[in-house]
């Protein structure tokens, strides 16, 4: 197999329109493509994509044991970019922190999804 790189990153929400401003909106991410018939958005987050896709009947609860858990960030700044969500009112899972590599800080989706911000050093 050779790999070109990552496509997207599938999340099922019964909270698609909530889920979709906080991406959109929230962290100021461009739609890159939409299916309003099948109810699925593609948001560019940089590097690779998230398939938003509105499914009632998925719940945080009905995650599979190891499956998604958290979609990472690189940004120029943790700081910076932490203090830009924090400002917005996102939940806060883990302040900015420096881990010797790297600095990093954790945020919640309304999902309960976890966002991680990671500034290489």
């Amino acid at each position: 197999m050779k790999l070109k790189g990552t496509h997207h990153i599938a999340l099922h929400t019964p909270n698609f329109a909530a889920m979709e401003t906080f991406y959109t909106e929230t962290l100021g991410f461009p739609v890159a493509n939409r299916w309003d018939h099948r109810g699925i958005v593609f948001i560019d987050i940089g590097s690779t994509t998230i398939e938003l896709a509105n499914r009632p009947q998925a719940t945080a609860a009905g995650a599979p044991a190891g499956g998604f858990h958290h979609i990472a960030l690189a940004v120029e700044s943790v700081a910076d970019a932490f203090a830009e969500v924090a400002a917005k009112g996102v939940r806060i899972h883990l302040e900015p922190k420096d881990i010797g590599e790297a600095v990093i800080a954790f945020f919640y989706d309304p999902d309960g999804n976890l966002i991680e911000l990671f500034e290489e050093k």
